[in-house]
């Protein structure tokens, strides 16, 4: 499958909104070296873990680029 024209800064762009969300929730954001291409566009895992706690809170397998920023988006329920 061909690359998509813009999809680097786009893939640039979401890296950096995805770190400062997790900064803003006290989260550690963990990407993976790798640039994975599905559908054509690069993407990476992501994994975040409590500042606080000092654990890790999502999945093992880590989330791709748009299921960590709708993670983030959504926030963590507080307790």
């Amino acid at each position: 499958m061909a690359k998509k024209k813009g999809a680097g800064k786009e893939f640039t762009k979401l890296g950096r909104e995805i770190h400062k969300m997790a900064n803003k929730q006290d989260l550690i954001a963990i990407p993976n070296r790798l640039k994975l291409f599905i559908h054509g566009k690069p993407t990476r895992r992501w994994w975040f873990a409590d500042t606080k706690k000092e654990v890790l809170i999502s999945a093992e397998y880590g989330l791709v680029d748009a299921e960590a920023f709708e993670f983030l988006k959504r926030g963590l329920k507080k307790q």
